[in-house]
């Protein structure tokens, strides 16, 4: 799907490659998502298995937005607006995924998980439409 891109951030030694990567050591883990570009908005996400609904089920008009997970794992589900095509992947620790706009997608907890969100636009509310991603609207 064209308007969604998965990276997969190799664990990696020092120096990061330029396309982000994580360091693990006895400190901790050190993650390079992005390096470069401005970002005006970031917010942190949990996500828990037993909640009564999933976060998202909306799309932006303007808004490009990556999801960075920091643990657990993730069912994503996108449907593209404009040619109506749908997939579905797994995301975990170490992924980021990142959304287009005219692009509804949804995120089920498979575990409990932590993920980091950001976008290069601040945030506008009156750019979150909700829809269905697993229904038609």
């Amino acid at each position: 799907m064209q308007k969604v891109r998965l990276r997969r951030l190799p664990v990696t030694s020092p120096p990061i490659p330029a396309g982000g990567g994580r360091i693990q050591s006895p400190a901790g883990e050190l993650a390079q998502i992005v390096n470069g570009g401005t970002y005006r908005f970031l917010a942190y996400l949990e996500f828990r298995p037993d909640a009564a609904r999933p976060r998202g089920n909306h799309y932006h008009v303007h808004k490009t937005e990556t999801l960075y997970v920091i643990s657990g794992r993730l069912r994503a589900v996108f449907r593209d607006l404009d040619s109506g095509e749908r997939t579905e992947l797994t995301i975990e620790a170490g992924d980021a995924v990142t959304v287009e706009p005219r692009c509804a997608h949804v995120y089920f907890a498979l575990e409990h998980a932590q993920a980091v969100e950001l976008a290069d636009t601040p945030y506008d509310p009156g750019d979150t439409h909700p829809c269905d991603v697993l229904g038609a609207g």
